[in-house]
């Protein structure tokens, strides 16, 4: 691979081997001649014209859709630049997923970790931004309960529409539904703007949250952009907050859980549902570790004896 696809691109060692896969011939020719630069539509057409047997302005399309190329606000114009694999990867899970999974596994699995690392490196400085009051939200902010998510569905004005979970997407750690991220973000770079995405109603945002819920699914949210419909052992978040140790603080806590061993029959749904292993079975004995409890809350929802109570924190 080129020196300048791994430098322009941001390509990890990890994604050499796979990176041909993931970009067109077209496309690394477009990353080596676009380099670091910023260009307007115009100054892009110009680069593109002379030098590729194929229509441009279908190739910018293309190439914004697939997160080969990233927009940027400048005063008010709108310029293009080269995007990076970590981008490009989110996509290509999403949307190509057989070529994904033609990967080899361990290579997958570099990649995945690679990205959830990324990841954890940007969510830094962000929650050091919350924390001094310059900003109020990060993605996945909160916790919310299938009620409180419902509501937020009914409240929502914005139009909402679905695409497969990035997280499960790339991860692939488990067979849980993917087609369950609910965005209302329309804004350049968002899903919506670069093409993906199905409209849908408020009726079928319930029934999907309903279902993912029914899963064993948590519900995130910042009530700004998204709702997630999560699990613990694919969601970046999640997965990010666990590495650099904000437990309760991203997503947020709200509820403590409550669990009453007296009214307890030991069914075992909690353990199955539970993404965090706070609750287990051994034998016909059911055990809870507060330590380990996240507070999503899913657990209520599935206790057939209401042995579980949510306590709001005020905090």
């Amino acid at each position: 691979m080129k020196q300048e696809l791994a430098k322009f691109f941001d390509v990890p060692p990890e994604g050499y081997s796979s990176i041909e896969l993931m970009l067109t011939e077209e496309e690394i020719t477009l990353i080596e001649y676009m380099q670091d630069k910023k260009y307007t539509y115009e100054e892009l057409l110009v680069l593109i014209q002379p030098r590729f047997d194929l229509d441009p302005k279908e190739f910018i399309s293309q190439a914004y859709k697939r997160g080969v190329i990233n927009k940027e606000r400048r005063n008010d114009s709108i310029v293009y630049k080269s995007a990076s694999l970590y981008t490009r990867l989110a996509y290509f899970a999403q949307y190509e997923s057989d070529l994904w999974k033609s990967i080899a596994p361990k290579e997958r699995e570099d990649l995945d970790r690679w990205y959830v690392k990324k990841y954890a490196e940007g969510a830094i400085p962000r929650l050091k931004e919350i924390e001094n009051g310059s900003t109020n939200l990060i993605e996945n902010a909160f916790f919310y309960t299938l009620d409180e998510t419902l509501n937020l569905i009914d409240e929502l004005k914005e139009e909402m529409y679905i695409v497969p979970c990035n997280c499960k997407s790339v991860a692939l750690n488990c067979d849980k539904p993917k087609n369950v991220c609910i965005l209302f973000e329309k804004d350049i770079n968002s899903e919506w703007d670069r093409g993906w995405g199905e409209p849908i109603s408020k009726e079928k945002a319930k029934e999907i949250v309903t279902m993912a819920n029914k899963k064993g699914l948590m519900h995130t949210s910042e009530s700004e952009k998204a709702i997630c419909n999560c699990d613990g052992c694919c969601c970046y978040p999640i997965r990010a907050s666990k590495m650099i140790g904000t437990q309760g603080i991203w997503p947020k806590k709200r509820y403590n859980i409550l669990w009453e061993q007296d009214r307890c029959i030991s069914c075992g749904i909690c353990a199955k549902v539970c993404n965090f292993n706070a609750f287990n079975k051994e034998g016909a004995m059911i055990s809870f570790e507060k330590e380990k409890c996240w507070g999503c809350t899913i657990c209520k929802e599935h206790c057939p004896v209401s042995a579980i109570t949510l306590i709001k924190l005020d905090k």
